[in-house]
């Protein structure tokens, strides 16, 4: 399976429409890529949609 894009509404620190898109560069062109970012700016709501997504659930 290959994820071609994330979109996220009104996700814990993530207010209103974000959209992390996989087809598009810089990210289409690269083999791995870090998820990074100050305190609170929401990396671990990226990973939780991910998990609500195919889970229904977050851990």
């Amino acid at each position: 399976m290959k994820i071609q894009a994330i979109r996220i509404k009104n996700l814990a620190s993530l207010d209103g429409n974000t959209e992390i898109d996989f087809t598009r560069e810089p990210l289409c062109s690269v083999g791995i890529f870090a998820i990074t970012g100050p305190t609170g700016a929401g990396k671990s709501t990226i990973l939780d949609a991910l998990c609500l997504a195919l889970y229904a659930k977050t851990p």
